[in-house]
């Protein structure tokens, strides 16, 4: 089943990519990512003066040569960043393909991140219960594949931005949030709020499918609320057509004034355009990926 959800063909695809982030908090764990500090790698950063206590096998004896002086070679450290992802496991996202979508999204960043050596964690809801992995190293790539491969229908009855607090680790480098974003904006505020103190890199993909995006239902029809189960009887007509699709721009509208108000970056994540063009065009032209 986790072959299915992400092959390994198209996993590999992603071998050449490493999540940017300009945040400084990084884990304590060696890594790929450059961090301010120095520390043990080849990659010589800068010189400082010699003091007491130093180890003499970093003094630049060549300086020291020209100028009399004792100087420590410095160099950079690597270091790893801590990734997690929450994935929206309310009932709005088993239609139209966004489940399958949204849980190869967190595959596929997950994949990035124990590449690079990062510390990768997924966290989502399962009736009423929270789930949770927490890997490193890309040997662990098939046991993520197989957590969100496990999770076969979102089920949630409680609302994203209600539940997501609970599961997010400490010390998170970048936070990556795969949803729909159908909640109410007050939610969205809310927790925009909250999270600010939590993490200085919060990234939403916000999942569609194409029938969200421009509606083809034809005559009268009943439309059922998946959350909620209420109903209403609409006619299809232009007009109608019209009128969602400008609500549905209100809607977005407002989330991206939040988002951007709260220094959180958001981007469209769309079912028909494909995972792959996402992750290897989208998230590399906004600066998500390099």
């Amino acid at each position: 089943m986790s072959e299915n959800l992400f092959p390994n063909k198209l996993l590999n695809r992603l071998g050449g990519l490493s999540i940017a982030t300009k945040s400084g908090r990084l884990g304590h764990h060696k890594g790929t990512h450059r961090s301010k500090k120095t520390g043990s790698s080849l990659d010589f950063s800068d010189f400082r003066e010699y003091h007491m206590g130093d180890d003499i096998r970093h003094i630049d004896w060549n300086v020291y040569a020209r100028t009399g002086q004792p100087f420590i070679k410095q160099f950079l450290d690597e270091q790893e960043m801590r990734i997690h992802v929450v994935l929206d496991s309310t009932k709005s996202m088993k239609v139209d393909g966004k489940w399958d979508y949204a849980r190869k999204i967190c595959a596929g960043l997950g994949h990035i991140a124990l590449k690079s050596g990062d510390t990768v964690s997924v966290s989502t809801r399962v009736h009423g219960q929270s789930r949770f992995i927490r890997k490193k190293g890309i040997m662990h790539r098939a046991a993520v594949t197989k957590f969100l491969s496990s999770i076969e229908e979102p089920n949630s009855e409680s609302g994203f931005t209600d539940s997501i607090l609970s599961h997010i680790p400490k010390a998170v480098t970048v936070l990556f949030l795969v949803t729909d974003g159908l909640e109410k904006t007050e939610n969205w505020a809310h927790l925009f709020k909250r999270l600010r103190g939590i993490c200085n890199d919060v990234r939403i993909i916000l999942v569609q499918s194409e029938s969200e995006e421009l509606p083809s239902y034809e005559g009268d029809v009943r439309l059922v609320d998946i959350e909620s189960n209420d109903g209403v009887e609409v006619t299809m007509t232009n007009r109608s057509i019209r009128q969602y699709i400008e609500a549905k721009e209100t809607h977005e509208g407002k989330l991206f004034m939040l988002a951007k108000q709260y220094g959180i970056q958001l981007i469209h994540g769309q079912v028909q355009v494909g995972v792959m063009t996402l992750m290897t065009k989208k998230m590399r032209q906004v600066g998500w990926l390099e």
